[in-house]
């Protein structure tokens, strides 16, 4: 399994790429030579990229699912809908596709994020917002006992 932790700050270039995190590449190096990624929306407004093994298992469990769920349509029209392959380059950078880049509001700045077995990629001041002292504090008391 492709682990992914830490927070990496990178920036876009003029055409929409971004490097992906060295500690990253590694994590997706280390068990394919060809890499595949996949890259969505969240509804936190940030996108999520995954490495297609790790997409085709969210795509097998969201397809045993009953499709008539109004909110699994909604559920797929959102993450599937937006879904993306991208492949990165031989710098390791990803091209971003615009309306992606509307989406999740980014600009220079970006900021990667690593969730085991994915990994997030932000604007700065959303990231904040999203993860700032306050929040924390109150999602650990939420899920205090969990782990």
């Amino acid at each position: 399994m492709k682990i992914f932790r830490g927070r990496y700050q990178h920036s876009l270039d003029d055409k929409g790429r971004v490097a992906i995190p060295q500690r990253f590449r590694e994590s997706l190096e280390s068990q394919e030579k060809n890499v595949s990624l996949v890259v969505t929306v969240e509804p936190d407004e940030c996108l999520v990229v995954y490495p297609e093994s790790a997409w085709r298992e969210l795509e097998e469990k969201v397809s045993s699912l009953p499709q008539m769920n109004e909110d699994l349509k909604t559920y797929l029209r959102f993450t599937i809908g937006w879904a993306t392959d991208v492949q990165p380059d031989r710098q390791g950078r990803i091209l971003i596709p615009q309306p992606l880049r509307e989406f999740a509001h980014l600009e220079r700045d970006v900021w990667f994020v690593g969730l085991l077995n994915k990994f997030e990629i932000w604007n700065g001041d959303r990231l904040d917002q999203m993860t700032g002292k306050d929040r924390i504090q109150s999602v650990s008391l939420a899920l205090s006992g969990l782990f």
